[in-house]
């Protein structure tokens, strides 16, 4: 049996919810098969989510369940800020996660979207890690050129969404998509962001809530 891994991860610039990395599982009988098994991917639409409705997306997903195994890492908001807090760096965060699946699952071929803008470090970086055999193919928007990480990224995306509707109904708010530029969420994180209520939602390490906090702050000084 031959394992194949395709990993990608969705939410890493938001200040709100979560980064999902999503893993996408096949068993081949051997390494051939992998372009067969790709074609079958390609006929029910996967491709990088990026290029997918919200509702096509979902619906791929679900298909997706019954085609391969699935995995992920979620990093949290306090998860983040505390990686930040003690001088961490985010891509390293990740790494560690996906090295920890990998050790799990010990693939014999991994095809990743690569994190950096130098993709043959950065995989050479996690097979420094691994403690078995196998191979790596690291590139810059592998979500758009091999349909077993295009199918990584739609479970990546698929769970980040479904993390942040359930945000949203446990506030009963509308907190847009929690990307800094989002006009809703703009709005959500200046009226909310020093609320101890909502607090487990934000990414307070991320610049856009330490701006929003420090002029708040500075605000208060100059009306007082």
């Amino acid at each position: 049996m031959y394992k194949v891994i395709g990993i990608d991860e969705a939410g890493k610039g938001p200040v709100l919810g979560s980064m999902f990395i999503g893993f996408s599982i096949i068993n081949l009988e051997n390494l051939n098969d992998l372009n067969s098994y790709q074609n079958k991917l390609k006929e029910i639409g996967v491709k990088d989510s990026k290029k997918l409705t919200p509702k096509k997306r979902k619906e791929i997903y679900f298909k997706l369940k019954d085609l391969m195994d699935m995995k992920y890492v979620q990093l949290t908001p306090a998860l983040i800020d505390s990686n930040n807090e003690l001088g961490g760096k985010l891509n390293q965060l990740e790494i560690d996660g996906i090295i920890a699946i990998l050790e799990n699952e010990k693939p014999n071929l991994i095809l990743i979207d690569a994190l950096t803008a130098n993709p043959e470090k950065f995989g050479n970086e996690i097979l420094k890690k691994l403690n078995f055999e196998c191979k790596i193919i690291s590139e810059n928007k592998a979500d758009d050129k091999y349909e077993i990480v295009g199918a990584a990224s739609i479970i990546a995306k698929e769970l980040r969404e479904q993390e942040l509707a359930q945000i949203k109904e446990n506030i009963k708010l509308d907190c847009g998509s929690g990307y800094p530029a989002d006009p809703k969420t703009k709005a959500f994180l200046k009226e909310h962001y020093n609320s101890k209520e909502f607090e487990f939602i934000f990414r307070k390490s991320w610049q856009t809530y330490k701006d929003l906090t420090k002029f708040n702050s500075q605000k208060s000084l100059n009306d007082f």
